[in-house]
């Protein structure tokens, strides 16, 4: 699973990844990208390995802004395993 957000240069915001009632990541945004707009140059992606889904599983992300870093995010990709193919399990 990833999660395409956006790093401005002048904040260091949180996030949180969850899945259902499981925090499956937390990073910061503090990486040193070359502006502090929300565009293609403040775009960046973190990536969660091994995320298990299950049929009806909600997934919300927790941005805490900074400064001026809005802890904007662009949106949440679902890959499968590089294994093989994704499994949804039903609860």
């Amino acid at each position: 699973m990833s999660v395409r957000y956006f790093d401005q240069n002048n904040g260091v915001s949180h996030f949180r990844l969850w899945v259902g009632r499981r925090l499956i990541g937390e990073w910061a945004a503090d990486d040193h990208l070359p502006t502090a707009k929300v565009g293609g140059s403040s775009s960046t992606r973190r990536t969660i390995a091994g995320v298990r889904l299950r049929t009806g599983d909600p997934i919300r992300i927790e941005g805490v802004p900074d400064g001026g870093e809005a802890a904007a995010f662009d949106y949440v990709e679902i890959q499968p395993e590089a294994a093989g193919p994704a499994t949804l399990t039903r609860p």
